[in-house]
């Protein structure tokens, strides 16, 4: 299993329903751990959207948020919800006049991990909308992406008693452009841990997360002079790292410019990026503008087993016409940070 991390926000710029579509999930919910390399289930969570007539729905999402830790049926221990990841395998379905899109066409994070008290996003925002423009009134629609799940390895696994059973409870919600809920569905996964096969191993574990503040960033032009002065916006402690061994983090959008619901469009490199290391985090920091191409944008050492912080710091330049000169509305892109060993 690879040792890079995922996690994505949004960020939106604002310059001053009802659904088409249904949404439906299955799950196979059971996975058995019986080695220190942990394990996949390749068929773990399929969700499908589906309708009729036409429509054309941009920019849908579908997150996941994890209701409680994960824990045994004992009430005695727990699995660290960074332990768990999700991962696209496939897209199929029907459209006219076709095909559906592909996972590399919707666009979307290749390992996303569950996050404490957080909703983290399985597809951030779709480069593909929904289409369907059918001959018939009510020619018909859907769209079929399955997931697998991975457990992560470790020595950590070797801390449960053999044949114990967690449940993670996780909840999976569908929206369109527009943030309304498409739909909304529980599921619980179990996993049991046999009698594990192989050599504990200490594999690098490194883990990202953003203050409930941070998770979706906001630059907004209300004046005159906010286009005149440019605007910014800060996230004290917004960015959380831990990690134990040299770490590197870098930032790269999901799409390759901000875009309305209306289909306008602003560079991604209207708006800059800065973190700020806080007290007692000896961090490196390099300040980028915003790019679909991965930029490195932090470097550390081993944090050991505390969390060190950063703020998270968004800005534009004064006087930018392409800001200037864009329609009112609201913007976005889906930012990707990304932490793996330096």
């Amino acid at each position: 299993m690879s040792s890079k991390k995922f996690f994505c926000l949004f960020l939106l710029i604002s310059l001053n329903c009802f659904s088409q579509v249904n949404y439906t999930s299955w799950v196979n919910s059971y996975l058995q751990i019986n080695s220190y390399s942990g394990n996949t289930n390749p068929d773990a969570y399929t969700f499908m959207l589906t309708g009729n007539g036409a429509f054309n729905i941009p920019y849908w999402k579908i997150s996941m948020r994890l209701k409680q830790p994960i824990t045994s049926t004992d009430g005695k221990y727990t699995i660290p919800a960074s332990k768990i990841s999700l991962q696209p395998v496939s897209s199929s379905g029907q459209a006219y006049p076709g095909p559906v899109p592909t996972i590399p066409q919707i666009g979307m994070p290749l390992n996303t991990f569950l996050q404490e008290k957080q909703e983290v996003f399985l597809i951030p925002q779709s480069n593909a909308p929904l289409y369907n423009q059918p001959v018939q009134p009510n020619g018909y629609y859907s769209l079929q992406v399955k997931f697998s799940m991975n457990v992560m390895g470790g020595s950590y696994l070797g801390s449960y008693p053999a044949w114990i059973s967690f449940i993670a409870p996780v909840q999976f919600t569908a929206y369109d452009q527009y943030n309304n809920i498409i739909g909304r569905t529980d599921h619980n996964f179990q996993f049991q841990i046999g009698t594990l096969s192989g050599t504990p191993t200490d594999v690098p574990e490194m883990s990202l997360q953003f203050s409930s503040k941070a998770v979706n960033g906001a630059l907004e032009f209300k004046s005159l002079s906010d286009y005149v002065n440019g605007v910014s916006v800060l996230y004290s402690n917004g960015l959380i790292v831990k990690s134990n061994t040299q770490y590197q983090i870098k930032l790269r959008s999901l799409q390759g410019q901000f875009s309305s619901p209306a289909g306008n469009f602003i560079p991604l490199e209207t708006v800059k990026l800065n973190l700020v290391p806080v007290s007692g985090n000896s961090g490196n920091v390099y300040p980028v503008l915003l790019s679909a191409s991965p930029q490195l944008i932090a470097s550390g050492s081993s944090t050991g087993n505390t969390s060190v912080y950063y703020d998270i710091k968004y800005s534009t330049k004064a006087n930018d016409e392409r800001v200037i000169n864009a329609k009112s509305e609201e913007y976005s892109t889906t930012l990707q940070y990304e932490i793996i060993p330096q």
